[in-house]
């Protein structure tokens, strides 16, 4: 543990991660505050355009000598995807409980192995699927007191899960040839540029200009938030940094409560802490079995 603290580089992926992943949450609330001020399209459109704008002063400054035709059409599927899953995530906050969604999100590492078995011939360890069924069952445990209402709104907190995990199967085919920078710059533009269309259809003028700064800073929580997470990546392994994803249940769980003015839940609670302690070790399990294989 000693020679743990004193591993400087171990520590920042650390605080990196903790503070990329704690920003994310904090976007997403913020997307949950403006959607009862204004339109969700419009919420929608300012993060992945001021997010966008972000991304084009971080380039002009570093100036990276980025391959943009690289992996091209992968890039633009992954991007698609995380439109998708930022589309149905922002909806899914209006309709359902701050920790309900991220308790869902959380069955994309379920969905991703089950992908990767099927269609790469990954096949899980026993360890791997008696962990990742202990992990489902702590998801439908905890979310069951409040969503156990089937109906039409369940498609919104199911549909981000499956399309992150796509993603993330996507990512494989590339993981070792691919510039992270691209990743941020596909998903910026091709989220800009839907949402840019698709809300000059139907545009709502805004008239209180507070709304404005606070889509701008929707904008720059998303990309500091994937910038904290890049950084942290690069300078260790993904698989390391995704132990600390599941950090967003403990933000959310607090937000929620201080913000929100939810009260904690016993079930959900409960559940919160099964699913954080067997998706870690999920997580741990799956990739001592791909460095013993490789």
């Amino acid at each position: 543990m000693i020679n743990f603290l004193k591993n400087k580089s171990i520590t920042k992926v650390i605080i990196l991660s903790i503070s990329g992943f704690f920003i994310l949450v904090c976007q997403d609330s913020t997307a949950k505050y403006l959607g009862t001020l204004m339109p969700l399209n419009q919420v929608i459109w300012g993060r992945f355009f001021f997010h966008f704008v972000c991304v084009i002063i971080l380039l002009t400054i570093l100036r990276p000598n980025l391959n943009l035709k690289k992996n091209f059409k992968i890039n633009i599927i992954r991007s698609i995807l995380m439109v998708f899953a930022t589309f149905f995530f922002i909806h899914s906050l209006q309709k359902f409980d701050l920790v309900d969604i991220y308790v869902v999100f959380f069955s994309a590492p379920l969905i991703v192995s089950i992908l990767t078995a099927l269609f790469l011939k990954d096949i899980l360890s026993p360890k791997g699927i008696i962990l990742m069924l202990l992990s489902f069952g702590c998801i439908i445990y905890s979310m069951s007191p409040s969503m156990k209402v089937l109906s039409y709104d369940l498609i919104f907190p199911l549909v981000p899960p499956i399309c992150w995990a796509l993603y993330q199967f996507f990512t494989k085919f590339i993981s070792s040839d691919n510039d992270p920078l691209v990743a941020l710059f596909y998903a910026a533009v091709v989220g800009a540029v839907v949402f840019s269309i698709y809300v000059m259809l139907d545009w709502t003028p805004i008239e209180n200009k507070k709304l404005w700064i606070w889509l701008v800073f929707l904008g720059v929580l998303g990309f500091t938030s994937h910038l904290l997470i890049i950084f942290a990546i690069q300078l260790s392994n993904l698989s390391f940094v995704t132990n600390f994803q599941y950090s967003q249940l403990i933000w959310s769980t607090l937000i929620n409560f201080y913000i929100f003015g939810v009260p904690f839940d016993f079930n959900k609670t409960f559940g919160v802490i099964g699913i954080i302690v067997f998706g870690v070790l999920f997580v741990q399990a799956e990739s001592k079995k791909r460095k013993v294989s490789s």
